[in-house]
């Protein structure tokens, strides 16, 4: 069974950094595939160093990826099977499963 909000309680913290991430997500797709991490962290005004730990997580879960060349990011697999997912609109299932 997969933990839920409740199994894992959050702290006061990680909503702000859950929304880090999501902007930083947005940002990158606002961008396009090769946005640097220094890009990213000054259009959003965030710290080099909190950008580049938010864009290394998404990357970690798929949800980015690096270019082939290492110069910057683009959009994952995982934000491509969402964008899927959500065209399709609910299935009437209510089993979770995972991304």
């Amino acid at each position: 069974m997969t933990p839920g909000f409740d199994d894992v309680g959050l702290r006061a913290r990680q909503p702000k950094a859950v929304q880090s991430a999501l902007a930083v997500l947005e940002e990158v797709a606002r961008c396009g595939p090769g946005v640097t991490g220094q890009q990213v962290a000054k259009n959003l005004g965030l710290p080099k160093a909190t950008a580049y730990r938010l864009l290394n997580l998404l990357v970690q879960d798929e949800y980015l990826v690096r270019m082939p060349d290492l110069s910057g990011f683009a959009l994952g697999r995982k934000v491509a099977l969402l964008a899927r997912l959500a065209e399709q609109g609910p299935s009437g299932d209510t089993e979770r499963r995972p991304l």
